[in-house]
């Protein structure tokens, strides 16, 4: 169920991280979150709010400047991105026959040595 931003700034509160409702709008100012409209509002759905937390995190806990986040966080984007191909990629090797997969194996131990 998507929060509006009020609830956004009491979730991330009540996990023992002050943000203000100011510090979030400037996140989506910068779109830093990619938040929806609806009813005149911001609508903030799970990855959402997740981000925003992630954003506070790096600013206080990691003192992440606003000129270094948004390159820390195409990388995790790009991480996140690469996680999500190697979990394609290993479902796809799951349903191989046991020789496919086999036979596999075998050429990516031998990738791991050269």
């Amino acid at each position: 169920m998507p929060l509006n931003l009020t609830e956004v700034v009491n979730e991330i509160r009540s996990a023992g991280l002050e943000v203000t409702e100011q510090e979030v709008i400037g996140f989506v100012q910068q779109s830093w979150v990619l938040v929806s409209e609806a009813d005149g509002g911001w609508r903030f759905d799970e990855a959402d709010a997740a981000r925003v937390k992630l954003i506070v995190e790096l600013k206080r806990d990691l003192e992440v400047n606003d000129e270094a986040l948004p390159v820390v966080l195409n990388l995790l984007d790009q991480l996140y991105g690469l996680h999500q191909v190697l979990d394609d990629i290993r479902t796809a090797v799951d349903a191989l026959p046991l020789s496919l997969r086999r036979e596999l194996e075998f050429h990516l131990s031998r990738v791991k040595r050269e």
